[in-house]
């Protein structure tokens, strides 16, 4: 996988490998990054409803960016990094 950067700077290429995923969500930490364009909340939330009635458990986090078109902090990284075992993202329009 080649990963180009919107920014217009060149990046040396990178290898990406998928990471492992789990069986199940049962009593894992979901985390939700929003980038607030809607309807991205309400998908999320219903998402997130409907994980935790099919998964046990199933814990929800949710962080959301200043807007769309900036990067998540390097804090919201991290926090998505110590409170959840998987992360969905998602977008709106």
């Amino acid at each position: 996988m080649k990963l180009c950067s919107p920014e217009a700077q060149s990046l040396p290429p990178s290898s990406v490998k998928p990471v492992s995923r789990p069986e199940s969500l049962s009593g894992l930490r979901i985390g939700f990054l929003d980038n607030t364009k809607p309807p991205a909340d309400k998908v999320m939330a219903h998402l997130d409803q409907r994980l935790r009635e099919r998964f046990p458990g199933a814990q929800s986090f949710y962080v959301s960016k200043t807007a769309a078109s900036v990067p998540a902090t390097p804090e919201m990284m991290q926090a998505l990094k110590l409170n959840c075992d998987v992360v969905i993202t998602g977008f709106g329009d």
